[in-house]
């Protein structure tokens, strides 16, 4: 019998650890709300602060739409906001006319606004299946619609003067990106900051801001380069998997 009571205890120990664990490995949680009304798609970004400390984080809601006809539209809300110990807070709303025979997917992703590291993400699909009618079966998982789509969070006039040039040049190359590209600026020592270039959260490039023009068009070149080899990588490991 006592054998049994210590069995039982140190099951519960175990299964209490557990439990609290994983609810503590979540403890910022982003979640995306939807809501018809007539042919309107209201959708609402949440984030809850599970955690014991106040944290000062910035959010990025994207909504693409593919209508009947097959065109796209894209809809971006960013910002940076605070939230206390157990707190949820609505931080944006967008609506989107919405057919029977159009799609949609919606992205939220929150990130800690000193080190821009994702901490929380949240999606959303709409008729799903009017998306990957083109689709193949490896691809089946790829938000292809983001395709083409650049997101600038630069803060400084030099980096939005690189965005500028980036995005000039980038929407002329055939072969893009089937991921986001996002475009972020950091503070750094000094008057200068840090220009990241980041593909499906993942740090592509990186370079120290320059007011010079000649500087920046060499750094754009250095960018659609990795970019290049990046997606080229990217592929092959795909290709990998089709048999």
């Amino acid at each position: 019998m006592k054998n049994f009571i210590l069995i039982f205890y140190t099951f519960l120990f175990v299964f209490l650890s557990i439990n609290i664990y994983g609810q503590d490995d979540r403890k910022i949680i982003a979640k995306i709300e939807k809501n018809f009304v007539e042919k309107q798609l209201k959708i609402k970004a949440l984030v809850t602060n599970n955690s014991s400390t106040y944290q000062e984080l910035n959010y990025l809601l994207i909504s693409i739409k593919k209508g009947a006809s097959g065109n796209l539209s894209n809809n971006k809300q960013s910002g940076k906001f605070s939230i206390n110990p157990n707190e949820s807070k609505a931080l944006s709303e967008m609506s989107v006319n919405l057919d029977k025979r159009d799609a949609l997917k919606a992205f939220l992703y929150i990130r800690d606004e000193q080190t821009q590291k994702l901490i929380a993400k949240d999606s959303l699909e709409i008729n799903q299946d009017f998306f990957n009618k083109k689709v193949s079966v490896v691809e089946k998982e790829e938000a292809f619609e983001l395709s083409g789509l650049t997101i600038d969070e630069t803060k400084s006039k030099v980096g939005k003067d690189f965005y500028d040039l980036f995005y000039i040049q980038y929407s002329q190359i055939p072969d893009k990106s089937n991921s986001a590209i996002t475009i972020t600026e950091l503070p750094a020592r000094g008057t200068s900051g840090q220009i990241n270039i980041q593909i499906d959260d993942k740090l592509v490039y990186s370079f120290m801001t320059n007011p010079s023009e000649d500087y920046l068009k060499e750094q754009l070149e250095y960018t659609l380069r990795y970019i290049k080899d990046f997606n080229a990588r990217k592929n092959l490991i795909k290709n990998e998997f089709i048999y």
